[in-house]
């Protein structure tokens, strides 16, 4: 199977967050009135964000899966919290981050979940999927859940879900369909027994990454494109050429990519399924 190129390139930029801001969690933040929308801000929102996760896992769970841990930054907080964590990522980069993170207290396997091989059937009290389920195919996914979740464990879905119709071409059209998604769920053996909607808590993350876009990424591309015309003007008209249009239309979709945008077309749930 191959590899996923959304994945691939979401763990590059991932990397590029972690070196660049030093962010030990590489999600959502959850926002409270007042908190400031800065990096600290993020900070504490995103520590906010993985205490919310915990208090949400089911008292009889010890062993968990974390598919696409990340900088291991929820993977270090459940291992303190004494769970038995296995984490799975397809970079051994943030591998290595998360067995530093956790002191090494954790199993990692390198690899897609579709691809995984290695885990035992029905060996996990509950699958952690905390912004990774957007990149699994529905039917795949619950198939996998299926065989290496025990009977009574659960599914936990941490992450945004289309409610609206995405009706721009610009919109961003990550997130799966929230009623296919749990319709599939149902299909593979699992019930929805928890669903807590945190939309309003997590999508002013949206517009601290707005910010960061237009006021750090854009100005620096634009930086370097001007050398490049002084410097090599051939080569600034053949980028031009062919890149003018799809900057612009990068400026028109991050342009979008506010908080109040992405709650008219997505919610972003807590969603925890329960194997029958």
């Amino acid at each position: 199977m191959k590899q996923h190129s959304k994945t691939y390139y979401n763990d590059i930029l991932l990397k590029l967050a972690q070196k660049l801001f030093g962010l030990e969690y590489l999600h959502y933040g959850f926002f409270e009135p007042g908190d400031p929308i800065n990096l600290e801000g993020l900070r504490i929102a995103q520590q906010r964000y993985t205490d919310k996760i915990l208090s949400v896992i089911p008292k009889d769970v010890k062993t968990i899966l974390d598919v696409g841990c990340g900088a291991g930054g929820n993977a270090k907080a459940m291992v303190n919290a004494g769970y038995k964590v296995t984490c799975i990522d397809p970079d051994p980069y943030l591998l290595e981050k998360t067995q530093s993170a956790t002191n090494r207290r954790v199993t990692t396997i390198t690899g897609l979940y579709e691809n995984t091989v290695g885990i035992e059937p029905e060996s996990m009290d509950l699958v952690l999927m905390s912004e990774s389920c957007q990149y699994i195919n529905p039917t795949e996914g619950w198939k996998l859940h299926s065989q290496v979740v025990k009977s009574g464990g659960y599914v936990m879905a941490v992450d945004f879900f289309i409610t609206k119709e995405i009706d721009q071409s610009y919109l961003s059209k990550s997130g799966h369909r929230l009623q296919s998604f749990v319709e599939e769920s149902a299909r593979w053996g699992f019930e929805l027994v928890n669903k807590e909607d945190i939309t309003p808590q997590t999508a002013p993350t949206m517009d601290l990454y707005q910010e960061i876009i237009f006021g750090k990424v854009f100005p620096v591309c634009e930086a370097v494109f001007e050398f490049v015309q002084r410097k090599f003007p051939k080569i600034y008209r053949i980028l031009t050429f062919f890149m003018q249009e799809k900057i612009l239309f990068l400026k028109e979709k991050y342009s979008h990519q506010d908080s109040k945008t992405f709650s008219k077309y997505k919610t972003y749930f807590i969603l925890l399924f329960k194997k029958k």
